[in-house]
């Protein structure tokens, strides 16, 4: 298990305040402190720079909390793996799905196919929010896992030598926090938008998704785009307190009870669906059949 100080580093450093993390974590801000000091003293790195705006990262510790996430995240999503493969049985369907896109998709459509399949139990197994998550989560498909649910992109279930199945279309939205100026209107226009700090998920996962991500840069002028890791409900929280703004799919709209999404004027498609292995095992294909019947294509 990772060290708990260096959780306390990463926490610190995305609300960069010692007495914001300490809320967060239920510590006390003297306890944070000791953590910091203590992770800074066996590594011999200065992490923050002391400010009286708050906590900022050096140089060093910029590059080292990079570089921690992706350590934690994959000690995590390689242990979740392991322990979804030991306790999967021959009627078990193992589904990959990156925790970026553990939305409604997931949570209210599943439910239908799995109740459809009385034979079959479902299992999800979590992959990390980047392009290296997302091409092991493909490469696992018909070993690890049985499907994988994520963004439809037909280009890179071809490259990765799989198939591609779109299952349904999202809007791009904006969640708009209660309260916020913007709150009560039926859509958002780029005049609506300009001056506002907004949250938008990374690019760097796919090429369809970064097209999406490059073209709302450009039609959505004169706001403050900040990248996001994924959408969690720390960022849903940090957004809703500071009166933020986080451009989204809609199919995520309704996880975060104090944000209200906002379909956008401008429209954006994103194809969602799944993808499984050239030679789906015959509990997948059946499985597969039962999930197209309730796609609204079929």
């Amino acid at each position: 298990m990772f060290d708990e100080h260096l959780k306390t580093f990463i926490c610190v450093a995305e609300c960069g305040s010692f007495t914001k993390a300490a809320e967060l974590l239920y510590l006390s801000p003297n306890a944070v402190k000791k953590r910091i000091a203590s992770l800074e003293e066996s590594t011999g790195i200065r992490l923050f720079e002391r400010t009286l705006k708050g906590e900022k990262l050096t140089s060093a510790g910029k590059s080292f909390c990079s570089d921690a996430k992706r350590m934690i995240q994959s000690y995590n999503n390689s242990v979740e793996r392991a322990k979804r493969i030991q306790e999967s049985d021959d009627d078990v369907i193992r589904i990959g799905i990156m925790d970026t896109f553990a939305d409604e998709f997931m949570i209210a459509k599943w439910f239908q196919p799995s109740e459809r399949s009385e034979r079959r139990k479902t299992s999800m197994v979590f992959y990390g929010n980047s392009g290296e998550g997302l091409n092991t989560m493909l490469k696992s498909l018909g070993t690890d896992i049985d499907l994988a649910v994520d963004i439809c992109d037909e280009k890179l279930a071809k490259k990765c030598g799989v198939r591609a199945e779109k299952i349904s279309d999202a809007r791009m939205c904006c969640a708009v926090p209660l309260g916020h100026r913007l709150f009560n209107n039926e859509e958002l226009t780029p005049a609506d938008l300009c001056g506002e700090k907004a949250a938008i998920l990374k690019s760097g996962r796919s090429e369809l998704w970064d097209e999406v991500v490059k073209s709302i840069k450009n039609d959505y002028f004169g706001i403050d785009f900040f990248e996001i890791d994924k959408y969690s409900i720390r960022t849903f929280n940090r957004c809703e307190n500071e009166n933020r703004i986080i451009f989204m799919t809609e199919n995520s709209g309704k996880v975060y009870p104090f944000c209200k999404a906002i379909p956008l004027n401008k429209t954006y498609k994103i194809p969602f669906g799944i993808y499984y292995s050239e030679n789906p095992s015959e509990k997948t294909s059946e499985f597969i059949d039962i999930i197209k019947s309730f796609s609204p294509k079929y």
